[in-house]
Parts: C-alpha cells; sequence; structure tokens
C-alpha cells in the first residue's frame, strides 16, 4: 500500500493508531506536537515514563498504548530527549513497523513528524523505504499544522 504523504494536524487524524517518534529515557520534549501529546494523554506518558525508568524500553522499540481512540505508538528513535535521532534506532522501529504491525494488531497508522526539521531529510527516505511497501495503510504527517484537517479526517 503506498505511503501517504500530507500537511495537517495528526491528532485530528481518523487512523486506528497515532505514531510519533520519542526518547527511551521519556524525558519532556519540548516541540507543540509533543506538547499537545502529552498534555491530552497523560496516562499514557506516565505509563511510558514508568516502562523507561525500570529499562524495559530501548532505543529502536515500539511501544504501543491501547488505552485510547487513537492508539498511541511510541516509536523510541532517540536516547534522550536532548539527543539527535540516530538512524539506526529510526529503522529499527520502521523495520518492526513493517514486519510486525499485525502482531501489534495495527490496521492504520498516522505517522507524525519524525526528528527535527533540520533531520527530516535524512530521515524521510528510512521512513518511506521500510513502509512505502507494507500493505499497512500509512499516512504520514510531514508537516504539522495545528488545527487543520488532513485527508485522511475528512
Amino acid at each position: 500500500m503506498p505511503l501517504i504523504t500530507i500537511s495537517g494536524d495528526p491528532l485530528l487524524s481518523q487512523m486506528q493508531t497515532l505514531g510519533f517518534g520519542f526518547n527511551a529515557r521519556a524525558g519532556m520534549e519540548v516541540g507543540a506536537l509533543e506538547t499537545r501529546l502529552i498534555d491530552r494523554y497523560p496516562a499514557a506518558f506516565s505509563a511510558y515514563r514508568k516502562l523507561c525508568h525500570s529499562g524495559r524500553i530501548k532505543p529502536g522499540a515500539i511501544w504501543i498504548w491501547r488505552e485510547s481512540r487513537p492508539y498511541l505508538a511510541f516509536l523510541v528513535i532517540r536516547e534522550s530527549a536532548q539527543g539527535s535521532t540516530r538512524l539506526r534506532f529510526l529503522e529499527a522501529a520502521m523495520m518492526a513497523l513493517a514486519r510486525d504491525y499485525r502482531l501489534y494488531g495495527l490496521e492504520s497508522l498516522a505517522l507524525t513528524p519524525l526528528g527535527s526539521r533540520e533531520e527530516w531529510p535524512l530521515l524521510k527516505p528510512v521512513v518511506e523505504y521500510w513502509l512505502s511497501a507494507c500493505p499497512l495503510p500509512v499516512t504520514l504527517y510531514e508537516q504539522y499544522m495545528p488545527g487543520v484537517a488532513g485527508e485522511d479526517s475528512r
């Protein structure tokens, strides 16, 4: 299934799961989207933080919170909130998504912008490589625009 790239607010998506990049130490992310996610889903971030502090979350992993609609897919692509996104962590997470999405119970995925604006040109080809041939319907929100419904929201 082709990977669809759009602009808009992934929090308005109609996809079953919302995936976003996060760090393995559960440190506070400072972007506008990350702040909105933390404010909207505090229980998910609290549970994630506990798992990180117990050492059960490693870079390159995926952790799914199924207690909300949409499900939340934490893609662990950084070691800490201050660190940069590592290609090897992103590739491990994308490979796991492409290979194991059925095991995770995923039917569709809205993926938020991963990494910083400066990192994105290096990260996007990895996402496209692993997810463009995957049968999982994936909408990639390349540009975050708060309050603007993307094509998968209509």
